[in-house]
This record gives C-alpha cells, sequence and structure tokens, in this order.
C-alpha cells in the first residue's frame, strides 16, 4: 500500500514536469481538433488587443502571438484537478466585414472529459464579454 503511494506521487511529479515544460509556440502553427468559434463586429487588430487585455486580466499566460497572422496561444497553468492546457486561437476577417474568431484547446499531458469543456466554454465565455465590453 506505501509503495503504491510512493509510486501514484512519483508519477504525478513527471506529469507536472513534463506539462511544465511544454510550450505554447507547439500548439500555434495547426487548429486542434476541438475547436470553438464566432463572429464579432470588431476588426482583427481591435478583436487580437481585446482577447490579449481578456488574458491578462484573467490570468492566462500569452504563450505564443503571431500578430501578422492573427494567431495565439493562452496558456492554463497546472492546478490540483488538470495538468494545464494550451488554448490556441485563430482570428480572421471573413468576407462579409465580420471577424472570425476561433478557439481551440490542446492539453498540456492527457485530458479528457468534463475538465477540458469546462476550461474550453470559461475561455470562450471569457473573451467574447471581453469583446463586448469592448464595444460598449
Amino acid at each position: 500500500m506505501f509503495t503504491g503511494l510512493i509510486i501514484g506521487i512519483v508519477m504525478a511529479c513527471i506529469g507536472l514536469f513534463i506539462a511544465s515544460t511544454r510550450k505554447g509556440a507547439s500548439a500555434i502553427g495547426s487548429k486542434p481538433s476541438r475547436l470553438k468559434s464566432f463572429s464579432t463586429k470588431g476588426n482583427p487588430e481591435e478583436t487580437l488587443k481585446a482577447i490579449v487585455h481578456f488574458a491578462q486580466q484573467s490570468g492566462y499566460k500569452v504563450s505564443a502571438f503571431e500578430e501578422a497572422v492573427g494567431r495565439l496561444v493562452l496558456e492554463e497553468s497546472a492546478s490540483a484537478t488538470s495538468w494545464g492546457f494550451f488554448l490556441p486561437v485563430f482570428v480572421s476577417r471573413q468576407s462579409d466585414g465580420s471577424t472570425l474568431v476561433e478557439v481551440g484547446i490542446k492539453s498540456k499531458l492527457v485530458q479528457v472529459g468534463p475538465i477540458v469543456s469546462r476550461s474550453h466554454e470559461k475561455c470562450v465565455n471569457g473573451i467574447k464579454a471581453a469583446l463586448f465590453a469592448q464595444r460598449h
């Protein structure tokens, strides 16, 4: 029983080490399979500024930023319930003049289930609220 506890602690430490060494730039290149999108009225530059401001105020780290192509990666730190996440954000102008915002999520280690969904939804809703506040 004591041996199992020690093995569990060692495995958790290894997992935390791996999660902490992953870099956000790895999540910026391609869109993940789990993606939420919405349109907004602001232009892409204003939208990126609002998202960066949201991140700074909400405890997310901006771990990668490519302003010229409208991409950034927000990083959520590991916690007692997750290994942490990368949230790649893709911002692009649409033909109708609106701006499309796509927010993905990638775990820093292997995670599935409601924790992933809650973190993803929390970030998307925060970005939507920040964009709404910027317009009004």
